[in-house]
Formats: structure tokens, C-alpha cells, sequence
């Protein structure tokens, strides 16, 4: 089954730290992780921080593409911790039915620079009415953020 050894595929990876981190903590967990970035500057960092540790073939790779324009044909782990920074929900239509997804998002305001906020979010449930999905997990985490704070959501589901 795939899903015993998956391949992780990040949107919107930037410097694909998430990639990274997977990596070190279970290196033969994952038959391989995809970090997506359409910034090629991210792309160079993450090949960077990702070779900085390698002492064995590295199973992760970074590439500069935009994720509405992928293509993908079997179920797999996608991850999107920047849902807000992605102008509509083309990015999602590419991802397989029966994948594993996984997204992240905040309720700062489109306006709060240098996020590069597209698409507000303010609750839980509008993301989920957004991203049709059966859902596994829904939550929310209060952070602080200069003198106020705002709200990481988050949901992990699969995808219809």
C-alpha cells in the first residue's frame, strides 16, 4: 500500500524547513518528500538547509513550480501550511481524491504585511466549507504576534 511508505508533497514549501525536519526525525519513513515553491530563491534555500545534514541519498526534493499547475495521479500526504498565501483553491483541485491532506492557515488580515495574505480565513469551519474533505482533525492555536496575536487553523482530512 502506498500510504505504508508515502510520499509527503509541501505546497508552498518556502524554505522547506517541514521537509527537513521530516527527514532527521524519520529518514525511512517516507519514500519521498516534494517541496513545491514558486519562488526560486525559496527553492536554492531549501536545497541548502536540506544538503546541509545529507549523509545518505537524500529523499527530498525542491522545486520551483506552481502548485495549481501540478499534476498528480495517485493518492498521496499533501501538506499546505500557507493557505492563506495561495489566490484560490486551484492548488487544491490538483490533489488526488483519497490523498491525505493536511493545511494550515492563519486569520491575519490580507493587509498585515510581509505575510502575503490572498485569501482571509477566520474560522475553522470557513476553511473547511472551503476544502471539501472527511475530516480527521480540526483545531486552532492562539499566537502571539507584537502586541496582539492571531489564530493558526488547521484541519487534516482526506480528500474527496
Amino acid at each position: 500500500d502506498h500510504m505504508e511508505k508515502p510520499t509527503i508533497n509541501i505546497l508552498g514549501g518556502w524554505v522547506n524547513v517541514l521537509g527537513f525536519m521530516l527527514q532527521v526525525r524519520k529518514p525511512n519513513y517516507y519514500k519521498a518528500i516534494n517541496s513545491y515553491d514558486a519562488d526560486s530563491e525559496s527553492t536554492r534555500l531549501s536545497d541548502m538547509i536540506c544538503d546541509a545534514w545529507k549523509f545518505t541519498e537524500s529523499k527530498i526534493n525542491n522545486i520551483t513550480a506552481d502548485a495549481s499547475k501540478l499534476q498528480f495521479t495517485e493518492p498521496e500526504v499533501f501538506v499546505n501550511c500557507s493557505v492563506d498565501q495561495f489566490e484560490g483553491t486551484s492548488w487544491y483541485n490538483v490533489i488526488p481524491s483519497r490523498s491525505i491532506v493536511c493545511l494550515q492557515t492563519t486569520t491575519l488580515p490580507s493587509e498585515n504585511a510581509p505575510w502575503h495574505i490572498c485569501q482571509e480565513t477566520k474560522t475553522v469551519d470557513e476553511l473547511i466549507e472551503r476544502y471539501p474533505m472527511d475530516y480527521l482533525y480540526r483545531g486552532e492555536l492562539q499566537l502571539p504576534l507584537g502586541s496582539g496575536s492571531y489564530t493558526r487553523l488547521m484541519v487534516i482530512g482526506i480528500k474527496k
